[in-house]
């Protein structure tokens, strides 16, 4: 049995029962659908709290920026960044608050499960974003910056002398006491670390001589924005 809808659900597939009897098919719509996109009036898009959506770029009377973004490299299982700066590809989508020069994507090649990223998904990055803890960034894997890693940021030190003193604490502290002049660095772990992943970033580490401890902001690639996924039609 169909579960009880509401008076806005109804509505909804009230359209959609004419449009689809009007123009004989489904695949009928989803033609439009993809038309209106290309045409720069719909974006579709995905997020970790509303999932796949359809957004209509006219707003207020006014239009949001679309802009054409290059996907320059790739992403495997390990987070590791790879065949970069190499385009494969571009695609339209709506910035805000972004230097397009600055935006560029990355082609997810393998599923990262600790990070809910699926083989097809696309990152978009910003070269100019400074990364908060909570962030998603690419850093070096190394002093030759040779490898290049998707991490989590998870904390700022307190200041530029006391790397460690945050590792020993990781207890909620209160924001008076970060002073941004202080040149705090940030505690970081390898996106797709995990038990079965553990050995694999220990070999890589030991390999590349990677500094296991806090690092400074500069030495961050770039800081990813959000995550694309296509629809299926």
């Amino acid at each position: 049995m169909p579960h009880a809808l509401t008076e806005r659900q109804k509505e909804y597939l009230e359209f959609i029962r004419g449009y689809v009897k009007k123009n004989e098919s489904s695949p009928t719509a989803h033609k439009t659908l993809k038309a209106l996109m290309r045409a720069g009036y719909l974006y579709f898009g995905r997020d970790s709290v509303s999932g796949f959506f359809i957004r209509l770029i006219e707003r207020a009377g006014t239009t949001e920026r679309v802009i054409e973004i290059n996907t320059v490299g790739k992403v495997n299982r390990f987070g590791e960044v790879y065949d970069f700066p190499e385009k494969i590809g571009h695609f339209a989508t709506v910035i805000v608050g972004a230097d397009p020069q600055e935006v560029f994507a990355l082609a997810v090649t393998e599923d990262i499960p600790e990070a809910s990223m699926l083989a097809g998904d696309l990152l978009i990055c910003d070269y100019g974003k400074n990364p908060q803890p909570g962030d998603i960034a690419i850093i070096p894997f190394g002093l030759k910056a040779r490898r290049w890693f998707l991490a989590r940021m998870y904390s700022l030190t307190y200041d530029r002398d006391t790397p460690q003193l945050v590792m020993a604490n990781k207890y909620p502290r209160p924001e008076a006491l970060i002073d941004q002049d202080l040149g705090q660095k940030l505690n970081w772990m390898p996106l797709a670390h995990n038990e079965e992943t553990d050995t694999d970033f220990l070999k890589i580490a030991e390999e590349e001589s990677v500094p296991m401890g806090a690092i400074p902001p500069n030495l961050v690639l770039a800081t990813v924005l959000r995550l694309s996924r296509a629809l299926a039609f």
